[in-house]
């Protein structure tokens, strides 16, 4: 059985991870490196949401995320539709923690 402190580790993990592949789609990688990182940003999304909803089954809402309509690379605001898409799967007092960070 994982301790709380693991998963909590390995959703910091996987966030970031999943903004470090949002950083290399906004620089422009050439066709074949960008579909490559957009295949390993799909499946960290994947991951994503499932530990979220392994580890807080409650705190999530009727409303679940599907990584099917992410859009990908960039967006017309400077917060890509990825990182908004893992912030709703976070728990709402997480989320306000983390828009204080942010802002």
């Amino acid at each position: 059985m994982t301790s709380i402190d693991e998963t909590l580790s390995e959703i910091r993990w996987l966030r970031d991870e999943i903004w470090r592949c949002r950083r290399l789609l906004n620089a422009g990688l050439p066709g074949a490196e960008r579909k490559l990182v957009e295949k390993r940003l799909l499946e960290q999304l994947s991951a994503f949401e499932g530990l979220l909803s392994t580890a807080f089954p409650l705190a999530l809402g009727s409303k679940v995320y599907s990584v099917d309509s992410t859009t990908i690379g960039r967006s017309d605001s400077s917060e890509a539709v990825i990182e908004n898409a893992a912030m709703e799967s976070l728990p709402s007092a997480s989320r306000s923690a983390a828009n204080k960070r942010v802002s």
